[in-house]
């Protein structure tokens, strides 16, 4: 039942995202690349850890967004928010569907913060899921964020189901993806090299401890991820910045 009220909430978001932004809703070129092998991953410590995590040097974070990324906000919004996170990932799911939303409201939407959500799967269905999200996104940047809200809020009648494609492939459907498409989207031995080459890269430079892990302003967010306290981190961000001006 709830995969099918997501279902149902995916069709309301996508129609509403496509009528708002004027956005493409042609069909995604359809072909059947080989079949990839199953990767393996494990799941590591999800614990978040007091404090701030200090600046970055490395410009996957100081040069964000980059040109492969996917952002929401106004492109001159002063700060910048980035969240690696994989898609079966409970954490992730929890901040994106709890906390998230009222930082849109109090920041993305009044144009102080760009957002950036950057795929760091964790094992094969999140693999399968963040691939699918790069199709989708390819077609259409406005969709990578609609399919990522729905996924993670039915994580729990799709992510842990030894059948998991089935599920992705429900939701797909629903919004819009053919079953051509989708047997696209999750075979493409290039696009699943790109979203492992995402991860090692990020991986290599900023030794990713746990999902989600987030990076607000240049520095790593390790306080706790509720919406006070990371509004906190956020307001000292902003307060910061504009004290240098």
């Amino acid at each position: 039942m709830r995969l099918i009220t997501a279902a149902l909430s995916f069709t309301l978001l996508l129609t509403t995202s496509a009528f708002a932004s004027g956005a493409d809703t042609s069909p995604m070129p359809s072909s059947t690349p080989p079949i990839v092998p199953k990767s393996e991953f494990k799941e590591p410590n999800l614990r978040g850890t007091p404090g701030s995590g200090g600046q970055v040097t490395s410009t996957l974070i100081t040069m964000a967004p980059l040109p492969s990324d996917y952002v929401k906000g106004d492109a001159k919004a002063p700060l910048v928010m980035v969240e690696y996170a994989s898609l079966s990932c409970p954490h992730c799911a929890h901040f994106s569907n709890s906390v998230l939303p009222e930082l849109e409201k109090r920041y993305i939407n009044t144009g102080k913060m760009r957002y950036i959500l950057r795929q760091f799967p964790l094992n094969e269905s999140a693999l399968k899921g963040a691939m699918l999200l790069y199709c989708v996104g390819d077609q259409n940047p406005d969709k990578y964020y609609v399919f990522s809200k729905v996924l993670f809020d039915a994580q729990s009648k799709w992510a842990f189901d030894g059948n998991y494609l089935a599920g992705l492939e429900t939701i797909a459907a629903v919004g819009g993806v053919t079953k051509d498409q989708f047997a696209n989207c999750v075979s493409s031995t290039d696009r699943e090299m790109a979203v492992l080459r995402d991860k090692k890269l990020a991986n290599d430079e900023l030794k990713i401890p746990h999902t989600p892990y987030i990076y607000i302003g240049n520095e790593a967010y390790e306080g706790d991820r509720s919406v006070e306290n990371v509004s906190a981190f956020i307001d000292a961000k902003l307060a910061e910045m504009a004290a240098k001006k």
